[in-house]
């Protein structure tokens, strides 16, 4: 009698439990399927068929994996036999086909049943609608390579318009300089010849009178001592407008008087080197490589409180280097005037493709290093 008490209640309780899981299957918001201990479907409950549109009928054995879509289905399938093998969690996302002709996403996850003596008793599977989460992933995916597509097109634009404008301040920048180069020889050799000629009437004038003993001798001494300031005061402006003679080495011997201005001009100690000679047969970008220079060298004198600058030009293997060093604080934040001299000769650079890298450090001066392409060189 106490054997079979036990096994009513043993059966009551299996009952009971078969009552809870019909229960909790019909509430359920995911589709769940139940396998024997060989794989084969015995159980989908009614969502699994909303959600498939296949019955329960047909679901039962292998019938379930009709409601795989035929791309998905011998993956589906060979990973659900390694699972049943090795007793892994089954987790798959894949696409359903309805018999309507509707395709949905699926996310499957499965285990193993096991009874009290760990013996396999089958396996359940829940199957959860995710079709819109894959369609809102996708939505997202299509927004994100709009997005980086129009930030291409806008970057290209950009770009486009960065180098239409570059393009431009090298055209105003080359007609300023040109008018410049111009000025100058109108300088030089216009107002400079009419300065020269009335030099020459003056000293002429000036002999004459002295060969007279004329009161006015020392009169035209001073006129002819003013010409000839005037003309060392237009050779200076025309050099000063167009520093760099039209020849191969014109950047050479324009940095050189550079130097031996501002050493005339200023305490500091300025000095030019250069190892290598450095032809530049294009006149516009020696301009461009002497302003720089002489932007960086005049920086130095106003705010380094050293006690030298020094230019330098290097010839290295796949390009040039302008270098303009000094021994002084280097350089400071919020020294306007600094920066403001450095976005001038960055601007300079951008014009000739050219690349300028500072270096500094409090107390350990500033390095102004700009890198030239050597095409712009004589072979």
């Amino acid at each position: 009698m106490a054997e079979t008490s036990t096994r009513d209640r043993t059966d009551e309780a299996l009952r009971e439990r078969e009552i809870t899981f019909a229960a909790l299957a019909r509430v359920a918001p995911v589709g769940i399927m139940r396998f024997d201990a060989d794989g084969r479907c015995n159980y989908v409950n009614d969502r699994w068929t909303a959600l498939t549109g296949f019955t329960v009928d047909e679901a039962i054995g292998d019938g379930w994996k009709n409601a795989i879509h035929p791309e998905d289905r011998a993956t589906v399938s060979d990973h659900w036999m390694r699972m049943r093998a090795t007793n892994e969690v089954f987790r798959e996302e894949y696409r359903l086909c309805r018999p309507d002709g509707g395709i949905k996403w699926a996310l499957a996850e499965g285990v193993a049943l096991r009874g009290y003596a760990r013996e396999p008793l089958g396996f359940i599977r829940t199957v959860t609608d995710i079709t819109r989460h894959r369609e809102l992933e996708e939505e997202l995916m299509l927004a994100r390579a709009d997005l980086e597509e129009r930030v291409q097109e806008r970057t290209a634009d950009l770009e486009a318009e960065m180098r239409e404008r570059q393009k431009l301040e090298k055209q105003v920048l080359e007609v300023k300089e040109g008018e410049q180069r111009r000025f100058s020889q109108d300088l030089h050799d216009g107002l400079g010849q009419y300065l020269t000629g009335a030099l020459f009437h003056a000293l002429a004038l000036e002999r004459d009178l002295a060969a007279e003993k004329s009161a006015f001798e020392s009169t035209a001494s001073r006129i002819a001592e003013l010409v000839n300031q005037s003309i060392s005061q237009a050779h200076d402006l025309a050099r000063g407008i167009d520093p760099v003679p039209l020849r191969p080495d014109g950047l050479l011997s324009a940095l050189e008087e550079l130097v031996q201005q501002l050493s005339g001009a200023h305490s500091l100690h300025c000095s030019f080197e250069c190892k290598d000679q450095v032809l530049i047969e294009d006149n516009a970008v020696a301009t461009h490589l002497y302003r720089i220079a002489q932007e960086a060298m005049m920086n130095a004198i106003k705010h380094s409180k050293g006690s030298r600058v020094t230019a330098c030009l290097e010839k290295l293997s796949t390009h040039s280097a302008l270098v303009v060093s000094d021994d002084g604080i280097g350089l400071l934040r919020g020294d306007h005037q600094a920066g403001r001299g450095l976005n001038i000769i960055k601007h300079r650079a951008r014009l000739i493709d050219a690349d300028v890298c500072v270096e500094s450090s409090p107390g350990a001066g500033t390095i102004v290093r700009c890198m030239f392409d050597c095409a712009h060189e004589v072979a």
